[in-house]
């Protein structure tokens, strides 16, 4: 079921496909009348979205979701309602920012190595002034025929385990919290299923050590996890005093089968209530 918000949604200048304000846009046809945005470790789309969703009259909450060294699985931070110019944050992105671009010559080097005429202007070109990404690389693959689609190209090429892919510098949990806090924003810990974590108490454990750290949500709601997870999540988060989000993890082509507004069924979130508590933190 497809909702009349989503707290999770990325742009072309991180690895989505379609430009901030075209993303707004979308969410106006499909009568999402909240969206946040979301992009990886990078503010860039924000104030674009912002002045398209004023001209919509779509509320845009102004978001990022910052990459976390953790193991055994993937950690990544949201942050919500964050001041855009805290110089805090705009450093602490930038540090990730560098070492993405210091990334993507060695993600080439992989390419050539295996044959595949491809260099780091023609991704630029493909990326334009946005930050450079997987799907970018990806792009150029279908367009020379080395591969058919993004699926392929991900699978093939850059997915995590695959022959290009090159893991990227993290920021450590203490470092992101911090960052989104300083930044008068509300820390918050998106789609949990990726912790790779054991069981219930596990998801417990961690998600009270969060607490503690000044995490103040979960993403109890996300396409990546079932019905049941969700349930479990929301249940955990509400047990804990926590504040409940859900989004899509929206990327549009990069991410074909993920619906902006759709992560789950029979969610639980009081709108009117979340936005409150966003303005109060």
């Amino acid at each position: 079921m497809q909702q009349t918000f989503d707290f999770h949604s990325h742009t072309t200048v991180s690895d989505g496909s379609l430009r901030p304000r075209q993303l707004v846009e979308k969410a106006f046809n499909e009568g999402i009348k909240t969206i946040a945005i979301t992009d990886h470790d990078n503010i860039g789309g924000i104030s674009d979205a912002s002045k398209r969703g004023k001209e919509l009259g779509i509320k845009v909450i102004p978001g990022v979701e910052i990459s976390i060294d953790y193991s055994p699985g993937t950690m990544h931070m949201c942050g919500y309602n964050i001041d855009i110019n805290n110089k805090e944050l705009l450093n602490g992105l930038v540090f990730v920012q560098e070492a993405r671009r210091n990334r993507n010559p060695e993600i080439i080097k992989k390419m050539n190595k295996l044959g595949i005429d491809i260099n780091l202007d023609e991704v630029k070109s493909v990326a334009g002034s946005d930050q450079i990404g997987r799907p970018h690389f990806a792009r150029i693959l279908i367009e020379k025929g080395y591969v058919k689609d993004i699926k392929e190209a991900f699978e093939k090429y850059l997915a995590k385990g695959a022959p290009c892919y090159l893991d990227k510098k993290r920021l450590s949990q203490d470092k992101a919290i911090k960052m989104i806090l300083n930044a008068k924003g509300v820390p918050v810990l998106a789609h949990p299923v990726q912790l790779g974590l054991k069981d219930e108490a596990e998801y417990r454990e961690f998600f009270q050590e969060m607490k503690n750290k000044g995490v103040l949500g979960i993403e109890a709601y996300s396409s990546h996890q079932t019905d049941v997870e969700n349930q479990m999540f929301f249940n955990l988060a509400t047990e804990l005093d926590m504040m409940v989000f859900g989004g899509s993890d929206f990327h549009g082509d990069t991410k074909p089968k993920v619906k902006l507004g759709v992560f789950g069924r029979n969610v639980k979130i009081d709108l009117p209530i979340l936005l409150k508590q966003l303005k109060r933190n």
